[in-house]
């Protein structure tokens, strides 16, 4: 009996929690034009809804940069080609891809998701082309 009385109060406050949660909250400014945040607006003030999030924001994509077109001279090819080997090392991201390669190179079994984003077990031939990226990021990072 004691159970069912915890989980009847567990149940209430999870109900009590997404009422809260799921509140209106509006803005407005008052008569000296400080800028007020509250459930319910004074009657007498035009106030504007906030729209409230949940901590899930929608993914924004990565700017795109213009393409440049250098000059096609054999020294500015080399320093170009030079240049963006040294920006492609980058010691987290080759850190990652080791630790990446090794968890690939065990027996253990490794959950992926799919393009519907359901869970699914890597097949030898999933890890085995994983693993080549792994290794081409090591390559392209690592120092």
């Amino acid at each position: 009996m004691k159970y069912l009385r915890i989980l009847g109060f567990c149940l209430l406050g999870i109900l009590a929690a997404q009422n809260v949660l799921a509140a209106k909250v509006y803005t407005w400014k008052d008569s000296k034009g400080v800028v007020h945040y509250g459930e319910h607006p004074p009657k007498d003030v035009k106030a504007t809804l906030v729209k409230t999030r949940t901590g899930h924001s929608d993914p924004t994509p990565a700017p795109v940069a213009a393409p440049t077109t250098p000059t096609a001279t054999p020294a500015n090819q080399t320093a170009a080609a030079t240049n963006e080997l040294d920006s492609l090392k980058d010691p987290t991201r080759c850190a990652q891809a080791r630790e990446n390669l090794n968890i690939l190179n065990t027996v253990a079994r490794i959950k992926t998701q799919d393009g519907n984003g359901n869970s699914v077990i890597m097949t030898e031939d999933d890890k085995a082309e994983q693993r080549k990226v792994a290794q081409s990021i090591i390559d392209q990072a690592c120092e």
